[in-house]
């Protein structure tokens, strides 16, 4: 259920990055402009994405304010996409923000990263460590 569920947040995501270029190409009038601001609007919206709300951004949000943002934007292109006249998609996209606040929520908390293998062991907050890696930490003899 949960996989089932990471797959949707990454549809909607990429059809939020496709109402961004909708949105931006619309708002300039279309035409080779439109196009150019449509791609720049969403290589700046993506390049965020990836700082801020991706499972391995370095500068991460908090998971409620993660939740928000995320689906909050969804909305709002959702929203400009209904000024635009583009109502079957702005709709879909509405509806979308709803549910990728749910699962952003909702996978924040699942485990979905891969199981420590054989020979692993595991720490008190649930990460795996290696042999190797304990042997790293210790210190040298001189």
């Amino acid at each position: 259920m949960l996989v089932v569920l990471a797959l949707l947040a990454f549809v909607i995501e990429f059809a939020f990055m496709v109402g961004v270029y909708l949105l931006a190409s619309g708002l300039i009038g279309g035409g080779l402009g439109g196009a150019a601001v449509g791609v720049l609007a969403v290589v700046l919206v993506a390049s965020l994405w990836g700082l801020f709300i991706a499972p391995k951004a370095r500068r991460r949000l908090p998971r409620l304010a993660r939740a928000l943002v995320s689906g909050g934007g969804v909305a709002v292109v959702g929203a400009g996409l209904l000024g635009l006249g583009r109502d079957r998609f702005g709709l879909v996209l509405l509806g979308a923000g709803l549910v990728l606040v749910a699962a952003q929520l909702v996978l924040d908390d699942a485990d979905l990263g891969p199981k420590p293998g054989p020979g692993a062991d595991v720490g008190q907050d649930g990460s795996a460590a290696t042999r190797r890696s304990h042997r790293s930490h210790r210190p040298r003899r001189r």
